[in-house]
């Protein structure tokens, strides 16, 4: 439980590269790198944390309620390390392995990157001038299917037609600069049944293969700023030595309203 109320404020903050109406892994850089990442909710101040990236290690730090926290990544070995520098302490959280054939190779939109009887590739068409996939996702509304256009390298659904009437389309606008890095500037269209368009933005590095900057159509904002490119200590994945290990506290029960 401690993983997860750890991990939710991290996902809002950092995970820049694997937001989107349809989230899947994303890709890994082959290029180690470190930046700040700022996140931003609409009508409240900036929140600012760093990112480290090599291969599929990922090291994180931020501040929740005060308090400097660090959060590490190892998904080859499916360990992920949440550390408090102030107690010298840290907790482990150990999952299933993630192949770097997973991250690195190809993956579809199918829920755990498996296609089945309810995900489907029904074909491929030409969008933005990319070759994109049709993948044909099950729903319950009245047996309708959510169609999307996904483009494999981005890992990004272009296109979702939802089985409500409604959609979201990805429109290539040009090649821009972001602190010095030449990325891709596409604009975001989200249109609901009864409800006023919402737009956004959306920057993605295809060098780093990474999503830089986000104005998403809530009016979040998610960015990466100082990205500095190199090899970085193997030292950072890792835990110090000395330090003691706890184990995941368990949240407290919600009382009822009322009491």
């Amino acid at each position: 439980m401690l993983a997860k109320k750890i991990f939710a404020p991290l996902v809002a903050i950092l995970s820049i590269a694997a937001a989107g109406l349809v989230s899947a892994q994303a890709p890994t850089s082959s290029t180690p790198y470190s930046a700040i990442a700022v996140h931003q909710l609409p009508g409240q101040p900036e929140t600012f944390g760093t990112i480290v990236k090599s291969g599929q290690n990922l090291r994180l730090e931020f501040e929740e309620n005060g308090r400097h926290v660090i959060q590490i990544l190892l998904p080859s070995v499916g360990a992920m390390y949440i550390l408090d520098p102030t107690a010298r302490t840290f907790v482990e959280v150990l999952g299933p392995a993630v192949p770097a054939t997973n991250v690195e190779g190809y993956v579809s939109p199918c829920p755990n990157q498996k296609p089945s009887s309810a995900c489907q590739n029904v074909g491929k068409e030409v969008l933005n001038g990319l070759t994109v996939e049709r993948w044909a996702l099950s729903s319950d509304q009245e047996g309708k299917p959510l169609v999307i256009l996904w483009n494999s390298e981005r890992r990004k659904a272009l296109r979702q037609d939802f089985p409500n009437g409604g959609n979201m389309i990805m429109a290539f606008v040009a090649m821009e600069d972001h602190g010095g890095r030449p990325t891709e500037h596409w604009t975001i269209r989200l249109s609901l049944p009864n409800q006023e368009v919402q737009n956004g933005d959306w920057w993605y590095d295809p060098q780093l293969r990474v999503v830089v900057r986000e104005n998403l159509p809530s009016g979040e904002l998610r960015r990466l700023d100082n990205i500095t490119l190199g090899p970085v200590d193997p030292a950072l994945f890792q835990v110090p030595q000395g330090w003691r290990k706890t184990e995941p506290q368990a949240a407290a029960p919600q009382r009822p309203r009322g009491e």
